[in-house]
């Protein structure tokens, strides 16, 4: 019967074990629609008006590129803090998340149903290259 019970116990910690590996495993990325079209059609408003007289939007492949495996959060404190270069932070935060959306999507990355927020999340979701 103790035998039993410990081929049980142990079965137990790898059953668990697996599970909290596989949900570690799972992180949120870019590619799972963690923005909304709304977003990124404010973006694109913004970023025309704001950053394409000095930025194409073939430049950001290699941007998410460099900025592989670092959080979305990463990429806007550097946007917030770096432009636009003639007065850096000078947006709201809803703008640069917009801008960061329509960048996504341009890029060939998913909307989905939730926005993205720098203040609820952003910090989790994972830059995975184009």
């Amino acid at each position: 019967m103790f035998l039993g019970t410990r081929r049980f116990s142990y079965t137990l910690l790898i059953v668990l074990f697996s599970a909290a590996t596989s949900v570690h495993a799972q992180e949120r990325t870019v590619a799972d629609g963690v923005f909304t079209e709304a977003q990124v059609e404010s973006g694109k408003g913004v970023y025309e008006s704001t950053c394409s007289a000095c930025h194409r939007m073939r430049e950001y492949r290699q941007v998410l590129r460099a900025f592989q495996n670092n959080s979305v959060m990463v990429l806007w404190d550097m946007l917030v803090s770096s432009m636009p270069a003639d007065n850096p932070g000078s947006l709201a935060d809803s703008e640069y998340t917009d801008i960061i959306a329509y960048i996504l999507s341009e890029q060939g990355y998913p909307a989905g149903d939730t926005p993205l927020d720098p203040y609820n999340g952003m910090d989790e979701i994972k830059i995975i290259a184009p």
